[in-house]
C-alpha cells in the first residue's frame, strides 16, 4: 500500500466514496472537492495495486472554510492540523488503512510543529466505530456541538507536542 498526493484522476472515485459515507460525512460535489483541496496542507489517497482504498483531507488554521466544526476549532484552537474527512472503501475496513492515514497526518504535523490533531465523529447519528477508533488513537471530546436536531458531533483532540 502506498500513499499519495490525490491527483485529478482521484477526484471521481474520492466524491463516490464521500457519498458512499454521506450519513457520517457533509455532501460533497465536485467543485466543493476542489476547493477543499485548494486550502487542504494535507490531502492524500492510499492505494494498492492502483485502486484507492481511502482519502484523508485535513487543514490548519485560519482558512476560509464554512464547516461550522472548523470554525469551532478555530475559535478553540491556536494551532491544530483538522482532520475534515477520511474515508475507507467498505471493503478495505478492517486492514488498518484509516490508521495508516491518521499517522501520516500526524507525521506532517509533527514535522510542521502542529501541536495537535482535530476533528469531529457524529454521536447522533452514532458513528460507534469512528468514536471507537479515535478513543483508540488517544483523542479526548472536548465538546459536544448540535448541529440540528438529528445531527450532534462529538469535537475532539489529540495532543501531539
Amino acid at each position: 500500500m502506498v500513499i499519495r498526493d490525490i491527483l485529478s484522476k482521484d477526484l471521481d472515485t474520492i466524491l463516490a466514496l464521500n457519498e458512499q459515507f454521506v450519513r457520517v460525512l457533509s455532501p460533497m460535489d465536485k467543485s466543493k472537492l476542489l476547493r477543499l483541496l485548494d486550502i487542504a496542507h494535507v490531502s492524500v489517497v492510499i492505494e494498492d495495486e492502483n485502486q484507492v482504498l481511502g482519502f484523508l483531507i485535513a487543514l490548519t488554521e485560519h482558512k476560509e472554510y464554512e464547516s461550522i466544526n472548523y470554525q469551532w476549532f478555530n475559535d478553540y484552537c491556536d494551532s491544530f492540523l483538522y482532520i475534515d474527512r477520511v474515508v475507507v472503501a467498505d471493503d478495505a475496513q478492517g486492514k488498518g488503512i484509516a490508521s495508516m492515514l491518521y499517522h501520516y497526518a500526524l507525521d506532517s504535523a509533527l514535522d510542521n510543529s502542529i501541536p495537535c490533531l482535530c476533528a469531529e465523529i457524529d454521536v447522533l447519528p452514532p458513528n460507534e466505530a469512528s468514536l471507537l477508533f479515535h478513543k483508540k488513537m488517544g483523542f479526548k471530546e472536548l465538546e459536544l456541538l448540535r448541529h440540528s436536531e438529528d445531527k450532534m458531533v462529538s469535537l475532539q483532540k489529540l495532543h501531539i507536542s
